[in-house]
């Protein structure tokens, strides 16, 4: 199937290892994204659970970066990591009960994948800066 988001899309920033991460995260999102599509109820089940896991241990990885190294916009960055996670969460449960995959790819499309890229260009971007110093 189409590719929903290509590497070269990815923004990046100045640590390798966010990078990596981020491209993890979009290669998880891709699957998904193909599994929603082919209706396949059980695939996209596990895939968005493996999806939630990936990016708890994503953000908490980051938020202990940010902590050590004293980051000023610490709790901001946090607070829509959280919020994030309170969606991704919501949208798992509406899942669960609904087996909708049209639901995923719709949320995918217009919330997941460009809330993605917006917070990698803005906040991730400042923030990796601020590490690397």
């Amino acid at each position: 199937g189409e590719i929903l988001i290509t590497q070269e899309q990815l923004p990046t920033v100045a640590m390798p290892s966010m990078n990596d991460t981020h491209l993890e995260e979009i290669l998880i999102i891709n699957k998904l994204d193909g599994a929603a599509k082919s209706n396949e109820t059980e695939t996209v089940h596990d895939i968005l659970n493996e999806l939630l896991e990936h990016t708890a241990m994503h953000f908490s990885d980051e938020e202990d970066m940010m902590e050590e190294a004293l980051f000023p916009a610490f709790q901001m960055h946090k607070s829509e990591h959280d919020r994030h996670l309170h969606e991704l969460r919501s949208i798992i449960k509406y899942f669960e009960q609904h087996k909708d995959t049209g639901a995923i790819s719709a949320y995918i499309k217009g919330n997941l994948t460009p809330w993605l890229i917006n917070h990698i260009q803005t906040m991730d971007t400042m923030t990796a800066k601020f590490l690397q110093q």
